[in-house]
């Protein structure tokens, strides 16, 4: 081979590596920042063949899908004085490869979690530290959550973050004060199971004072109707027995006599009378009685 041919074969080579040297590819998952000497100076979020500044420039890739870690976990005490040991859950992605290369340091997951976990601690307990433990256990737990995912994300924002997602796993007394939280959790339960207990008994008290009440009047009322409907029917009942009476006085003296009869009759009492005792006119002229 003559030098002519190997000279023109080691440019081609060189020219290669060179082309090559200058030559990235940035894929769907993936992001670029392009540095020079330390410092960016690009940033490239679309996927393609990319170019660069051969040994001068370098690339680094960060990811576009969310990433998740678990945190360290976190002691918090609450507003009550209940310390809780926290575990939380973050889930990001990388938004700003820029922001986030002159922000973290290291400029990877790495560093991305060593900033994440001074943020996410530092948001649950100023939130943590504001509620009572009973608040975690109930539903203001989710409100609780928005409130350290806002923060969190207020945060983050200046890292080149975006968080999606912040999530409380677990949260647990430290072992050496369980009993004496949960003693005092559950001497304030039986405090105020007797005081709600004693303001339903004195409700209910008042309740049937004035269903006892309300009963006295209706009844007194119902007795005073009673009576003036019973006067008004005596009276009328008074005023057609008199009318029919009225229009045959024999037939009233008849009536009233048979009356008589009746509740004499059917007492035990014994009457000795003689045959023509005027008490028994109508035995001795049963004629005389009839129409």
């Amino acid at each position: 081979m003559s030098q002519r041919s190997l000279l023109i074969m080691l440019c081609t080579l060189g020219g290669l590596f060179v082309l090559g040297s200058s030559i990235f590819v940035v894929d769907q998952v993936n992001q670029a920042a392009v540095l020079q000497f330390g410092e960016a100076k690009a940033f490239h979020n679309e996927p393609g063949l990319k170019f660069k500044l051969p040994f001068i420039q370098e690339v680094m890739f960060y990811e576009k899908r969310i990433i998740d870690y678990d945190s360290d976990p976190i002691s918090v005490m609450t507003v009550d004085q209940k310390r809780l040991n926290v575990d939380a859950y973050v889930r990001y992605r990388i938004v700003d490869a820029l922001s986030f290369f002159r922000s973290v340091s290291p400029a990877n997951e790495i560093g991305a979690r060593m900033r994440l976990d001074a943020v996410v601690s530092s948001s649950i307990k100023n939130v943590l530290g504001k509620v009572e433990l009973r608040k975690l256990l109930s539903a203001e737990r989710v409100s609780i959550m928005k409130q350290i995912r806002d923060e969190v994300t207020v945060l983050s924002k200046s890292l080149g973050l975006e968080i999606v997602d912040v999530r409380i796993i677990r949260t647990e007394l430290p072992t050496e004060n369980r009993r004496a939280v949960f003693d005092r959790m559950n001497s304030i339960l039986i405090r105020t199971a007797k005081q709600n207990r004693a303001e339903g008994d004195e409700k209910a008290r008042g309740i049937r004072a004035n269903a006892e009440r309300e009963r006295a009047v209706l009844l007194a009322e119902a007795q005073q109707k009673a009576q003036g409907v019973r006067g008004k029917g005596d009276a009328t009942a008074m005023e057609i027995t008199n009318k029919a009476f009225g229009v045959d006085i024999e037939f009233y003296n008849f009536y009233r006599s048979l009356e008589s009869y009746r509740q004499t009759m059917q007492s035990e009492t014994s009457m000795v009378l003689s045959a023509d005792h005027p008490y028994l006119h109508h035995f001795a002229h049963p004629s005389k009685t009839q129409h």
